[in-house]
């Protein structure tokens, strides 16, 4: 009989620690659960995330280019302004006449004067004048 409780009570230790081991795989179960819930749930916050920073980063591209667009335009503006103002005061500006050197006629002592019926020298300076004279 002695070896008989001592089976019953290995049996009854043997059941008790494959109770406790099933009431750990409850918990576990129930672990991997709460686990997967919010695993799941993480997943669609992440995905809602990546949606809104890609509407977030669409709006800023947006701002952007509008801003590079405002920019070249303010810019184009400012070359065509540029433009017609040097086109205005160029076309504003009186023109002046080109510049002629008068240059004197030098008289030297004991130089006989010019014989009659010639012409005076040119007072435009110009070499043609100068050489007409001369000739």
């Amino acid at each position: 009989m002695a070896g008989l409780a001592r089976c019953q009570r290995e049996a009854e230790e043997v059941t008790e620690l494959m109770k406790q081991n099933f009431t750990r795989a409850l918990e576990r179960d129930g672990r991997l659960r709460d686990l997967d819930s919010r695993a799941q749930e993480l997943r669609a916050m992440g995905e809602a995330f990546t949606r809104s920073t890609r509407a977030v980063a669409r709006q800023q591209r947006r701002g952007h280019r509008r801003w590079r667009l405002g920019l070249a335009a303010i810019g184009l503006a400012a070359l065509l302004l540029l433009l017609l103002l040097a086109v205005g005061l160029a076309l504003w500006l009186p023109r002046r006449p080109p510049v002629t050197v008068v240059t004197p006629a030098v008289v030297t002592p004991g130089t006989p004067p010019p014989p009659a019926g010639t012409k005076p020298p040119s007072t435009t300076g110009s070499l043609v004048g100068l050489w007409e004279t001369l000739q």
